[in-house]
């Protein structure tokens, strides 16, 4: 165990500081830390936990007391890399330790309104034919219309001194054949943030913070993929689970006054085992068409013909970093081999990281991960 300069049982492997707001001027380092955790975050604000003990309190009374929630900044490295950064959002003083809880850079987006209006719709004017000769407005990638509402709103964060420092790293990773949006959102409907949110759940991308950088992707892509992983790379164990729970040969998503979409899969084998579903609809959208419900009803249907059958590990599985597989690849959205070899039934699935948590005390260091299946890929062309 390492003792601080303080004389308590400290963190040996992360650096905590202070910094003012946009994570450029450093204010002051905070030691003899007892205890970090930060976390990583698919489509989620990530957050972090810093815990300082007996007499390192005391002695850091006025560094601490002078940490202000919505202003101040934490930055954590780990060793010599800058691994988590953001606002302070609660500083809580105890009898005998005070801990300290951040956000990430995404709680500026969650604190920011839709300031003006925002239209995707399609919208033209026709010819005396029905073609239309002057288009307005239309469906547009989603990963486009993200990155034009972050460029515009967060201004209003960049021109303070000093400023959030947040725009100049966006990070949207554009693909042939993304997933569009006809969403129409009206001034103060929502925040940014909560928008972003939306859009994650149900218009088909992914979305995550690293250090100040905003990444924003398509969900059927990735940001990349790790080595396959083995049950060697785990300390829990690899399991092939069959979800009947989520079979279907049929699904059915109902609308108003009567509308359905519907998709099939016939399987004589197992039956017509049904879900019925209700449609969503972006913001600002009318009642989804019928188009729009045979769609909808196609893909809750993918993948749930035969019984699903999953590699995973439990949630929070601790893993074990090495010269082949190193933090940095522990990024939420990465794709990961992950190979079953001591099953009774063994076999091979891609997953992808959904949240990393590391975790260190005066004991050591742990990483867990939380891993969710893939997506299968779009393919670059577009559908005619």
């Amino acid at each position: 165990m390492t003792h601080g300069v303080y004389g308590g049982e400290c963190v040996a492997g992360h650096t905590v500081y202070v910094y003012d707001r946009g994570g450029m001027m450093r204010v002051a380092q905070l030691l003899d830390v007892s205890e970090v955790r930060w976390t990583r975050d698919r489509d989620s604000v990530s957050e972090a936990n810093i815990r300082i003990e007996g007499d390192a309190c005391s002695e850091q009374a006025a560094i601490l007391a002078a940490i202000e929630p919505k202003r101040s900044e934490i930055v954590i490295y780990r060793g010599e890399d800058r691994v988590w950064e953001g606002p302070v959002w609660r500083v809580g003083w105890h009898a005998n330790y005070v801990e300290i809880n951040a956000h990430d850079v995404m709680a500026y987006v969650m604190a920011t309104p839709l300031s003006k209006e925002w239209d995707n719709r399609f919208r033209a004017d026709y010819d005396d034919e029905g073609n239309p000769i002057v288009i307005y407005t239309q469906p547009t990638e989603v990963t486009t219309r993200i990155s034009n509402i972050l460029n515009y709103e967060l201004d209003r964060w960049e021109v303070l001194s000093p400023p959030a420092n947040i725009k100049p790293h966006l990070s949207f990773h554009h693909f042939p054949n993304e997933a569009r949006t006809s969403a129409y959102t009206i001034p103060y409907e929502m925040t940014v943030g909560e928008h972003i949110q939306a859009l994650g759940r149900t218009a088909g991308i992914d979305w995550t913070v690293l250090g100040r950088s905003i990444h924003v992707w398509d969900v059927s892509r990735s940001l990349g993929k790790t080595r396959t992983l083995t049950e060697a790379d785990f300390f829990s164990e690899v399991i092939v689970t069959a979800y009947g729970a989520d079979m279907a040969a049929e699904v059915y998503v109902v609308g108003r006054n009567g509308k359905y979409g519907h998709a099939s899969a016939p399987s004589p084998y197992y039956g017509p085992w049904t879900m019925i579903l209700t449609p969503y609809n972006e913001e600002g959208t009318q009642e989804p068409t019928q188009g729009e419900l045979d769609s909808q009803a196609k893909r809750n249907l993918n993948g749930r013909m035969p019984v699903p059958v999953e590699v995973r590990v439990p949630d929070n599985s601790g893993i074990r970093l090495n010269a082949s597989l190193t933090i940095h690849d522990l990024v939420p959205g990465v794709q990961v081999p992950l190979l079953a070899t001591l099953n009774a039934r063994k076999m091979s699935q891609l997953q992808k990281i959904d949240k990393v948590t590391v975790t260190e005390t005066p004991v050591g260091e742990t990483v867990q991960v939380t891993l969710t299946p893939a997506t299968k890929p779009d393919e670059d062309i577009e559908e005619p």
